[in-house]
Formats: structure tokens, sequence, C-alpha cells
């Protein structure tokens, strides 16, 4: 029950108010796009460096 108190809390983010789950849904995309982001810029960077090599 304590649990799930705290996941319905709110988080002061200046004058708005998010809840807990909307922060962690919030964190996760960011961390997903950012992970996409750099994967996806690697294998761009790694074919341009592969294709020069053929």
């Amino acid at each position: 029950m304590h649990v799930l108190i705290n996941l319905l809390a709110s988080i002061p983010f200046g004058e708005l108010e998010i809840s807990n789950i909307t922060a962690i849904i919030l964190l996760t995309i960011s961390v997903f796009t950012f992970l996409a982001v750099g994967i996806s810029s690697f294998k761009l960077i790694q074919s341009a460096f592969t294709s020069e090599d053929e």
C-alpha cells in the first residue's frame, strides 16, 4: 500500500506538479529515444566507413 501511495504522489516541477508515474514514463521515453538515436548514428557512421572499403 505504501508503494502505491508513493507512485501516486506528485513531484513539484516549477509551477506544475506531475505525478511520479508521469515522470517515470517521460524518463523512459527519453532514455529510449536517446539510445535509439545513438545506435542509429553509430550504424550510420559505421556504414560510411565500411562502404569505402568495398
